[in-house]
C-alpha cells in the first residue's frame, strides 16, 4: 500500500498539468497575433510608403513613355529649323548654341547639332586630327546629303563618332553612340539638311 500512495497522490496533479498544457497551445493557436491586428501611426505610414514604391515601380516605365510621346509631339524650334523629335528620338537640351537628342530605346545613342562659323576645315580634317590623337580610326562616310567623317574607336564597348556638315552652313551636326544607332536619326538628319536647302523654317526668336 505504501508502495502506491505516491503514485496515487501525482495522478491528480499530472492530469491537471497535461491539461492546462493543452488549454494554453489550444489558445495559443485559436488566438490572432497582435502584432498583426493592431499596427501603430508609423507601422501604417511606413506600409503605405512601401505599397507607394511597389506602385511607382510598376507603372513608372509607362508614365515616362506617356511623357515622352506627348512631349515630342512638339515641334521645336532652333535657329529657323523646325525639328520634330518623332516616337523614335527625345530632346534633351536646348539652348542657343546646340540641340541635343536622344534615341528612345538606346539613351547612349545621341544626335547634337551645333553651329560652328568657322568652316575652314572639313569634318575628314577634324576626325583625322582627333584620331591622331585619341584611340581611333579615322572612316570616310558615305552620305551625299552631308560633308561627314567617322571616328570609330575598337577598344572597349564599340563606339562610333560621325561629324557631318551640310553644305553651305553654319550648322553642323555630330552623332555619337553604338555603330548601329545613326539609322535611329536617319529622318532627322534628312529634316534638316532639306529645310538648310530650302530655309522656309520658323524662327526661334
Amino acid at each position: 500500500m505504501t508502495g502506491l500512495l505516491p503514485k496515487d497522490l501525482c495522478a491528480p496533479h499530472q492530469n491537471f498539468h497535461t491539461t492546462a498544457t493543452l488549454h494554453n497551445i489550444i489558445r495559443t493557436f485559436s488566438e490572432p497575433p497582435v502584432s498583426m491586428l493592431h499596427f501603430s501611426p508609423r507601422q501604417y505610414f511606413l506600409l503605405g510608403i512601401g505599397f507607394l514604391l511597389i506602385l511607382l515601380s510598376v507603372t513608372l516605365d509607362r508614365i515616362t513613355e506617356r511623357w515622352n510621346a506627348t512631349f515630342n509631339d512638339k515641334t521645336v524650334a532652333w535657329h529657323q529649323l523646325a525639328i520634330a523629335p518623332g516616337s523614335k528620338t527625345y530632346v534633351t537640351s536646348l539652348d542657343d548654341s546646340m540641340l541635343v537628342l536622344r534615341s528612345s530605346s538606346d539613351s547612349e545613342a545621341r544626335l547634337t547639332l551645333f553651329t560652328r562659323n568657322d568652316n575652314d576645315s572639313t569634318p575628314e580634317d577634324l576626325v583625322k586630327d582627333l584620331c591622331g590623337r585619341d584611340n581611333c580610326v579615322y572612316m570616310p562616310l558615305n552620305d551625299a546629303r552631308v560633308d561627314g567623317a567617322i571616328a570609330e574607336y575598337t577598344s572597349g564597348a564599340p563606339l562610333r563618332f560621325v561629324l557631318m556638315h551640310p553644305a553651305g552652313s553654319a550648322i553642323w551636326l555630330e552623332y555619337k553612340g553604338p555603330p548601329d544607332g545613326l539609322s535611329t536619326f536617319d529622318e532627322l538628319i534628312d529634316a534638316v539638311v532639306t529645310q538648310l536647302k530650302n530655309p522656309a523654317g520658323i524662327s526661334n526668336n
